[in-house]
C-alpha cells in the first residue's frame, strides 16, 4: 500500500515544490509523506479555503474504499481524469520517496560497515602491538635492571671514595688543596650518576605502568576462564567495599593484588 502524499506536493525538473507555499521544499524533511495533514502549511492553506472544501480534505484513510454504484442502471459511473492523474502523481512521488529513503539508508549502513571493519582491524593491531610490546619489554627490562644495579654500585663506590678522601685529610695524608680537588671531582661524578639514576628510575616506572595498563585493558576484554574468575573476584571485592565490610586501604591493597596476579 502506498503512503499518503500531500496533494500540494509537486515534482519538477529541479526538485520538489509545495504548491501551497509556492516554494521549493525537501519532502524527506517535512510532513509531505504520511502526516501531511499535520503540516502547518497544509493546515493554514485549508483554513484559508474554508467551508465545504476544508471539510473535504480530511485525514487520509489507510484503506481504499470501493466506489458505490448508482442504484439505477441508467446512471453511469463517472471518474474524472484530474483526480486520477493527481493520484498517479502522488503514487509516483511516494515511490520516489521510498527509493530515496532506501538509498540513504544503504549509504549510512555502508559507511559504518566500513568504519566497523576498520575498528576491528585497528583493535586486532592493538592487541598484537600490546602483546608484542609487553613480551619485548619483559626481556629488555631484565637487562635494564642489571644495568641500573651496576650504576647503583658505582654510585655507592663514589660515596665510599668521598669518605676515604675525608679520612685521608683528617689523618694528614693529603693537604687541603689536594682534598678540595679530589672532593670536587668525585662529587661531580656522584651528582651526575645520582641524577641519571633518578631519571632512569622515573622513566622505567612510567613505561612499566603504561604497558601494564594496556595489558590489563587487553585482559579485561578477553574472555577466558582466568579473566572471568578475576572479574568475579573484583566484583565481590567492590561489593564488600560498598557495604562497608572492608576499609579503603584493604580494598585498594586487595584490588592491586588481584590485578597484579594476572599481569605478573
Amino acid at each position: 500500500m502506498s503512503r499518503a502524499v500531500c496533494p500540494g506536493l509537486e515534482r519538477t525538473a529541479s526538485g520538489y515544490v509545495c504548491t501551497y507555499a509556492q516554494r521549493p521544499i525537501n519532502p524527506f524533511q517535512w510532513y509531505c509523506f504520511g502526516d501531511y495533514f499535520e503540516c502547518p502549511i497544509y493546515v493554514q492553506y485549508m483554513k484559508t479555503r474554508g467551508g465545504a472544501q476544508a471539510k473535504a480534505e480530511t485525514k487520509p484513510s489507510q484503506t481504499v474504499q470501493p466506489l458505490q454504484q448508482q442504484a439505477q442502471q441508467q446512471t453511469q459511473q463517472v471518474v474524472t481524469a484530474a483526480p486520477v492523474a493527481a493520484t498517479a502523481a502522488r503514487v509516483e512521488i511516494a515511490g520516489d520517496a521510498e527509493d530515496e529513503l532506501i538509498r540513504s539508508s544503504e549509504s549510512i549502513i555502508s559507511k559504518f560497515e566500513s568504519n566497523a571493519k576498520s575498528l576491528n582491524d585497528k583493535w586486532k593491531d592493538y592487541e598484537n602491538s600490546v602483546q608484542s610490546t609487553r613480551q619485548s619489554w619483559e626481556v629488555e627490562k631484565a637487562k635494564l635492571r642489571r644495568y641500573m644495579v651496576i650504576l647503583e654500585r658505582i654510585r655507592n663506590k663514589y660515596n665510599e671514595d668521598l669518605k676515604e678522601v675525608e679520612l685521608r685529610r683528617s689523618m694528614g695524608l693529603i693537604n687541603d688543596d689536594t682534598y678540595n680537588k679530589l672532593k670536587d671531582s668525585i662529587q661531580k661524578k656522584l651528582d651526575r650518576i645520582g641524577d641519571k639514576l633518578k631519571e632512569l628510575n622515573t622513566r622505567y616506572q612510567d613505561v612499566e605502568s603504561t604497558i601494564n595498563q594496556h595489558y590489563k585493558r587487553l585482559l579485561m576484554t578477553t574472555v577466558t576462564p582466568e579473566i572471568s574468575k578475576l572479574k568475579l573476584s573484583l566484583a565481590k571485592l567492590e561489593e564488600m567495599y560498598r557495604d562497608g565490610k572492608i576499609s579503603k586501604e584493604v580494598y585498594e591493597k586487595l584490588k592491586a593484588e588481584i590485578e597484579g596476579g594476572v599481569i605478573s
